[in-house]
């Protein structure tokens, strides 16, 4: 009887495994099973649609919706934080199967745990998906995004991007909080450090350069990670640089200046998006159908996933913008509002307010299916364990691969700002002292937002200066932060007379920067410009440089030093960075992609402000700014000739060449940002002073002239007219290129009407 059963079986499994589709032969239905469909394969011999990878997504999510219960579509717009001391809760109510996404759970072994209660205790097998703020960098640190931004490279900034994803997924996460696209021209507010700077056409350029870095070409490669583009829309428009204060700001403005980097994310295929904070119109954007629905759906076409920011709708009860979380849930999904990220007032009340008929349970559906394709666009549905491997995260972060490439990346974000007869760089033997908080230290090199990086990784500039400039004597006196006694200054003073030069390094804490921040003066603390300029009294060489996550009003540092670099927070390689640069072995190429102030009182400061019939600038002050956008210099020279335009006169339907020769006449190979803008010279409504277009750039050797080629769409001449219209007003346009805002040659070019 034995020898009977045992053929029975052996001949039962021949005829399930001939009628198992292709993909499901080989998949394990116990340990490590893929998902609890597989136990119903095994037991009636079929595989449901949502479970064939050879289906469309869209197939398989429509066969998954058709078997949930509307509370279990709910769940899957509960968004909820994992926090250790919670960890019992938190599996708690994945085993209820009432979460359908983690943020802040990290690490392969941890985050396949939790999955593993997911999976096995759902009657569907749905796996979770887990979310993380990977804003620059998850174990190895890139410098702040306004830092990195200033290398005006979108395939740099790509491969940062990238970089931050091969690691973030090693350790568990497919879900970014980022690109960060706000557009500031405030640099009080905290979370200036997260963006791209004050230009809507660079920040469009680098928020798609980070999305195709994040999530690659397929995302189910297990070292993609998909973005979630923030914040939606017009968050930076806070007055007094303010962070969560309500904002206020025209139909015109979010058009021109804030929604150009959402529309370049969607374009190049951004999976999910989060909203602001802040309002519009008044209304909390988490419950604005205008901002939700018909721009975001209608206008930008975005067919992704919508999700709130931090405790969102309740943030909309506190404020007195709903008079409880019922209210606030209704008109959050109303809105188009897709996912609750920790708030839970979507898990309390939509299933009540679907049955009170107040919200659409069509709706709700829509949701889950938004939630659910960006779980089977990843893969998860195929292997919900994919992104849990620790050897694989043991191998990944922090590899040797990963820090060079970090150091690649950091060198062409640092801004040379000033640099007096050839201060820089220090090419000869000699003794060099080191001073300043910053001289040693790594606490503050990583800035905000650093994730898992480590302070013990970083490089400091000590390290840096060591390990790239052997021969040299150092003679290093640092310090912390607010420790800058009478002591400590004498002790860096008597360095510096005993050195042929001194670093002097400064700035500023990366505490104050990042969310939940403002701050008032943006000078250095005193007792930094005390050492400063107790140094420059010492009569030796002194370079400058700034460690910071904002522009800075610099002219007590400027007047102080022979010449300065302006590093920003710029992460794990930051001091090897800094010090390849301050010895020649690299050439400083960053440009500033945010205007620096003379003084706080100048603030709001940007490039691209509206004409008016009669500048006034402050009277106690020099005009203009310290620094304008685009600014950066070099160790050696460019050369601009030759601008030209393939047409002095076009149609408002053509396209423009422009050319223009950059020729390197100094003595050092160098790289140089290119910068295309235009000036409108009479249009409907007031113009701006000039709006960048295009950018590029080009390495040239000592003596080398190449041709930097651009062409303008006919999109960049439009603007948005006096009735609201995206249109080419026919005129009279200027075609500016220049190594900055300021220092521009120019070409009119004639757009003529239709028919003219």
């Amino acid at each position: 009887m034995k020898s009977f059963y045992y053929l029975a079986a052996v001949l039962a499994a021949g005829l399930l495994a001939q009628t198992m589709p292709s993909q499901a032969k080989g998949k394990k239905v116990s340990g490590n099973f893929y998902h609890k469909g597989w136990t119903d394969l095994n037991r009636n011999g079929r595989m449901e649609v949502y479970e064939d990878q050879s289906a469309s997504v869209d197939e398989r999510v429509k066969d998954l919706l058709s078997r949930m219960t509307l509370e279990e579509k709910i769940a899957e717009l509960n968004l909820v934080p994992y926090y250790a001391s919670q960890d019992s809760a938190v599996r708690s109510k994945i085993r209820q199967g009432k979460i359908g996404a983690l943020l802040k759970a990290n690490g392969a072994e941890l985050n396949r745990s939790l999955q593993k209660e997911a999976v096995e205790s759902h009657r569907l097998g749905i796996p979770l998906i887990f979310h993380e703020d990977v804003i620059h960098g998850y174990r190895t640190i890139l410098p702040v995004p306004l830092g990195e931004s200033c290398c005006w490279d979108r395939e740099s900034v790509r491969k940062g991007a990238a970089l931050a994803a091969k690691e973030a997924t090693a350790a568990g996460i497919q879900l970014t909080y980022a690109p960060m696209v706000d557009v500031s021209n405030d640099p009080r507010w905290g979370r200036i450090m997260e963006t791209s700077g004050e230009d809507p056409v660079l920040s469009a350029a680098l928020a798609a350069a980070r999305v195709k870095g994040f999530q690659g070409e397929d995302l189910k490669d297990k070292e993609t990670l998909m973005g979630c583009v923030k914040h939606f829309a017009g968050y930076a428009a806070l007055r007094g640089g303010r962070d969560y204060q309500n904002t206020d700001f025209s139909l015109r403005d979010l058009q021109e200046q804030y929604l150009p980097p959402f529309q370049a994310a969607v374009n190049a295929g951004v999976g999910t998006l989060m909203c602001s904070y802040t309002s519009y119109d008044g209304e909390p954007v988490t419950m604005n159908r205008f901002m939700n629905h018909d721009v975001l759906r209608g206008q930008l076409k975005f067919e992704g996933l919508l999700i709130s920011d931090w405790t969102t709708l309740s943030h909309a009860v506190a404020e007195g913008a709903a008079a409880d979380g019922k209210e606030a849930a209704c008109r959050g999904m109303n809105s188009g509002l897709e996912m609750d990220m920790a708030s839970s007032q979507y898990s309390r009340h939509l299933l009540d307010l679907a049955k009170e008929n107040a919200v659409s349970a069509d709706d709700i559906t829509e949701a889950a299916r938004k939630a659910l394709v960006v779980k089977f666009r990843l893969g998860l549905f195929d292997d919900p364990y994919a992104y849990f491997d620790a050897e694989r995260e043991k191998r990944t972060l922090l590899s040797q691969e990963n820090l060079d490439l970090a150091c690649e990346l950091t060198v062409p974000t640092m801004v040379l700002l000033k640099n007096r007869d050839e201060a820089l760089p220090i090419e000869k033997p000699a003794t060099i002292a080191v001073v300043g908080p910053f001289a040693s230290d790594k606490t503050n090199l990583l800035g905000r937002w650093s994730m898992k990086g480590q302070t013990e990784e970083a490089v400091s500039v000590e390290e840096g200066l060591k390990e790239v400039m052997p021969e040299a004597d150092f003679k290093v006196v640092g310090c912390k932060l607010g420790e800058l006694n009478d002591a400590y200054v004498s002790s860096a003073v008597a360095a510096v007379r005993e050195s042929d030069i001194a670093i002097v390094c400064l700035g500023e804490s990366a505490q104050n920067s990042g969310e939940a921040v403002t701050m008032g003066k943006i000078e250095l603390p005193q007792d930094q410009i005390n050492l400063l300029k107790a140094v420059r009294k010492c009569g030796k060489k002194v370079v400058t440089v700034l460690f910071n996550g904002r522009p800075l009003v610099l002219e007590e540092v400027l007047e102080a030093s022979d010449a300065v670099l302006e590093a920003w927070h710029p992460g794990t390689m930051g001091g090897k960075a800094v010090a390849l640069l301050l010895s020649g072995k690299e050439n400083p190429s960053g440009k500033l992609t945010q205007t620096f102030p003379r003084h706080s009182g100048q603030i709001p400061v940007a490039y691209n402000e509206r004409r008016t019939f009669t500048k006034i600038e402050p009277g106690d002050l020099p005009e203009g700014p310290q620094f304008p956008f685009g600014f950066g210099l070099s160790y050696t020279q460019f050369e601009y000739s030759n601008l030209s335009v393939s047409r002095e006169t076009l149609g408002i339907g053509d396209s423009l060449n422009v050319s223009v020769d950059i020729r390197n006449t100094g003595k050092r190979k160098g790289r140089e940002v290119v910068q295309l803008y235009i000036r409108d010279n009479v249009a409907t409504v007031v113009p701006r002073e000039k709006m960048l277009r295009d950018f590029s750039s080009v390495t040239l050797m000592p003596g080398e002239q190449k041709t930097v080629n651009f062409t303008l769409p006919p999109e960049a001449f439009k603007i948005y007219n006096n009735k609201m219209q995206y249109v080419v007003e026919p005129g009279e346009f200027v075609i500016m290129v220049g190594p900055d805002s300021q220092r521009l040659s120019s070409r009119k070019v004639l757009v003529r009407a239709d028919g003219e």
